[in-house]
């Protein structure tokens, strides 16, 4: 045995030179624990000779066939070997187990020695044991460390979940700045413009302010904005949207000393949509920061304790660690910025441990749906990250993204209720050489935000033109408080035309927007903004009064028609629904058994119990509950029993694979029978051909609704063709060919 091998065999290194031909020769065939494991590992291969001193050479195809991890490594291993001024680069640790079952913890290392490409791969067994056990000591203290934050974050939001509750019930800001004079978190309360209305004793000491008239002046807001925007690209547009924020970040006090600080934000929205303050709560954390005892990228410090995912600083140090390190030629890296939609009522409504339970479910789903060496993270909150290194073209994350959706879409229980959870998902790629962290982060966030904007539950890939949808979506904001001032808005009817026994006569009504300048725009242009502004309210009720009046008058000119209106679940769960309701029918005498209001299944998850009783209290009116959307939501045929609803609408997503699609038909089938057995009614919205239609009337569906019989017209055109329509509806059973050439 030579010196070399000696020495290699001692430290438990096998060392190979990268040959021209791509394969690798072992410099000293005495690495016996190597060729043992190389040869079980790769039993048919011919087993190596010690006989056969520095002439083993292995080819890239069988060496990564015995050990597969290094397959991937061999591709930050050649940005090295390209580049010799690229020092050197490691590949971390894995575990490879022999045939007896023994594990051998191996990491590699890729650099360049006297112009040779060196691959040394080193045996960790005999110091591994107690690096493991110290390692382990470490990530329970940083786990427990975590715990104790994961505590104070929850206080933090039921704190400004307070606030803002009092401030939207017109508190007075005297009285609550007297009740959180003395509370441990710091308090902030400031208008947009940055005035701050409230302050506490905390928030003076966390930022050493002698003169707490300092506070005053200036809000902080803008300071915590700039310091957190590095690691929170996402953070302006968050708050420019009028979004709810939380996170941690290193801060200045005023003395310029850094300390990290738990920071939340939240705004609160006046009855306009507009936003009237920022509630914003602060703890100091530096403590706990300080104490994590190594280092955040590869010790427990660096992971989430709900979710034990890399946490956002371990993200960003990866991301920043892989940025130092030139893509290779042809060869991409993709984020996938994944938010999960409606989250925010989980925690509200059933608390934070069924939240945390959720979180942690999908931290499982996600990881589970990506490669090994693709890093998922779990930023904070609802957020979560996928790193995906190494892709060739976009169809690879559209794969991945495609499979991280319907994990996530699957049912899962939640303190015994059942439920679905959508997500959304921003995509951004690089093919460049060299990886700019922050500029990927917040163009995934920006696709995020668009996936959230098209409808949720989808992904979308960066596009340019979305740097500008933020400003376009705040002035398109401000138009909607004009427009419902103004009353520019317009309802259409679109006729659910009966293909039953029954005879009654129904239509939905659906808003247009009449913009002075853009013309006569959908819903889709609009009512998400007004969803996410709380607009959605004063639209919502000029909506069922104008229908309510339409209804009126077509049942006073001898046209009696049952008309659905749409509520969105903010719009129900104001506390003066029930009254607008009632004004509604009083003030326009239209019969309230005419009337019909349209929810969908998220409404729900707003504390079920509460929402039953006002439906039935509803229905007490004579007005009928129709149930939208049905299976896209939390919902679930457990539910449906429960619910005080007369009829149920089947989502066009369903109805859009009929017939053809065997999974579409199954579930649709099922709906149907099972609403009949609950003696509810069924309408299928979106039929479009003569195949969606002959299969729902073969399935004994109660209504039809779709372009295939007739688009959303306005209201002097329904007049105009109502005595079609009423034929139509009044045909009772239809044919199983209908002549659509009438129509």
């Amino acid at each position: 045995m030579s010196i070399l091998g000696g020495i290699l065999e001692e430290l438990g290194v096998a060392a190979f030179v990268r040959l021209d031909d791509q394969s690798f020769k072992l410099l000293s065939n005495h690495c016996l624990w190597f060729s043992n494991l190389y040869n079980a590992l790769r039993a048919d291969s011919k087993p190596a000779s010690e006989g056969e001193e520095d002439s083993l050479v292995i080819a890239e195809q069988d060496f990564c066939q015995a050990f597969p991890f290094i397959e991937h490594f061999l591709i930050d291993a050649q940005t090295v070997w390209d580049n010799p001024g690229r020092g050197s680069v490691n590949s971390g640790i894995w575990t490879e187990t022999d045939l007896d079952g023994n594990e051998y913890p191996l990491e590699a290392r890729a650099c360049h020695i006297q112009s040779q490409l060196i691959l040394l791969i080193e045996n960790h067994s005999s110091t591994f044991g107690h690096q493991h056990a110290v390692y382990q000591k470490a990530r329970n203290i940083a786990l427990l460390n975590e715990k104790l934050v994961s505590e104070l974050n929850q206080r933090q939001r039921e704190l400004q979940s307070e606030i803002e509750r009092h401030l939207m019930q017109d508190a007075t800001l005297q009285g609550i700045a007297d009740a959180v004079s003395g509370h441990t978190s710091g308090v902030m309360v400031c208008q947009p413009n940055g005035k701050v209305a409230i302050k506490n004793k905390a928030l003076v000491d966390i930022y050493k302010v002698t003169n707490g008239n300092d506070l005053r002046r200036a809000s902080l807001l803008e300071q915590w904005m700039t310091e957190a925007e590095e690691q929170y690209p996402e953070l302006k547009r968050i708050i420019e949207t009028g979004s709810y924020w939380e996170g941690e970040f290193e801060s200045s006090d005023s003395s310029e000393n850094r300390r990290w600080v738990r920071l939340t934000i939240g705004p609160v929205k006046d009855k306009s949509g507009t936003v009237a303050y920022y509630v914003c709560v602060a703890n100091d954390i530096t403590d706990l920061r300080s104490v994590e005892g190594f280092d955040a990228e590869h010790g427990a410090g660096g992971y989430d304790f709900t979710t034990r995912l890399p946490n956002r600083r371990h993200f960003w140090q990866h991301i920043h660690s892989l940025a130092k390190n030139d893509q290779p030629q042809g060869r991409g890296t993709g984020l996938l910025y994944i938010d999960l939609d409606y989250f925010k009522r989980v925690n509200d409504d059933l608390g934070h441990q069924a939240g945390d339970f959720l979180l942690s479910a999908i931290a499982s789903r996600i990881s589970r749906n990506v490669k090994h060496n693709d890093f998922v993270g779990h930023l904070g909150g609802d957020e979560f990250v996928v790193l995906v290194r190494s892709i060739e073209s976009d169809a690879q994350l559209t794969a991945v993204a495609s499979r991280l959706l319907g994990s996530i879409h699957e049912p899962i229980s939640v303190d015994g209720q059942p439920m679905q959870i959508t997500a959304s998902i921003g995509i951004s790629t690089c093919y460049e050489s060299v990886i700019d962290p922050t500029l990927l982060v917040r163009q995934a966030d920006l696709a995020m935000y668009a996936a959230k904007e098209s409808g949720k539950g989808q992904s979308r890939f960066y596009d340019p033109s979305m740097e500008s949808s933020i400003p376009h979506n705040i002035q398109r904001e401000r138009e909607l408080v004009d427009a419902i001032s103004n009353q520019q808005f317009v309802l259409h009817l679109q006729p659910q035309v009966c293909v039953r026994d029954t005879k009654q006569f129904k239509a939905e009504a659906l808003v247009r927007w009449q913009h002075p300048q853009l013309g006569l725009l959908p819903p889709a242009d609009f009512i998400a903004i007004a969803e996410a502004s709380g607009l959605i309210i004063p639209l919502g009720n000029w909506v069922l009064m104008q229908a309510c009046r339409i209804g009126a008058d077509l049942n006073h000119s001898g046209k009696p028609v049952c008309i659905a209106v749409n509520i969105s679940a903010k719009q129900l769960k104001h506390p003066d629904f029930y009254q607008t309701l009632e004004n509604c029918l009083e003030q326009t005498a239209f019969p309230a058994a005419l009337l019909e209001i349209e929810i969908t299944e998220s409404c729900f998850l707003e504390d079920m119990e509460s929402v039953i009783r006002l439906l039935e209290k509803i229905r007490l009116l004579g007005v009928t509950i129709s149930l939208d959307d049905f299976g896209t939501g939390f919902s679930s045929f457990n539910y449906l029993r429960q619910l005080p609803v007369d009829y149920l609408k089947i989502d066009r997503s369903f109805v859009k694979e009929l017939p053809e699609d065997r999974e579409s038909r199954a579930i649709t089938s099922s709906i149907i029978s099972l609403a009949h057995e609950l003696t509810i009614e069924v309408v299928a919205e979106g039929v479009e051909n003569s195949g969606q239609f002959n299969f729902l009337c073969g399935r004994n569906v109660n209504f039809i609704q779709g372009f295939l019989l007739f688009k959303p017209m306005p209201v002097e055109e329904f007049v105009r063709l109502f005595s079609l329509i009423e034929e139509l509806n009044g045909r009772n059973k239809w044919i199983d060919e209908p002549d659509f050439g009438t129509l």
